[in-house]
């Protein structure tokens, strides 16, 4: 689990907050109903409009982070192929220390 220092936590704090203040706004100011139609679908739903927008940007959100995700699986594979080869390197290195112990011991 990584922790947070208290600088971090605060600037998380700092952009949650003006941000959560925002989609509450938004939320309150486009509560009347929209008639939704999915175009290959026969009928239609009447929601409020910020349920639209919000869930435009939740679908925005996941696909930005699915793109982020799929970016980024080259570095967690040469993260994953450094630490393999850290662990041989440690293996080799312990058997190359009591190989030297013991030639050393028969001296």
């Amino acid at each position: 689990m990584v922790r947070r220092s208290r600088i971090a936590r605060l600037l998380i704090s700092l952009v949650t907050a003006p941000v959560t203040v925002v989609v509450v706004l938004f939320a309150l100011s486009n509560r009347h109903p929209a008639e939704l139609h999915f175009w290959p679908l026969v009928g239609s739903a009447e929601v409020p409009l910020y349920l639209i927008g919000l869930a435009t940007m939740l679908v925005g959100f996941a696909f930005g982070a699915l793109v982020a995700w799929i970016g980024a699986g080259e570095t967690r594979s040469r993260a994953r192929q450094a630490e393999r080869d850290a662990r041989h390197l440690r293996v080799r290195l312990a058997d190359a220390r009591s190989a030297a112990g013991s030639a050393g011991s028969t001296d």
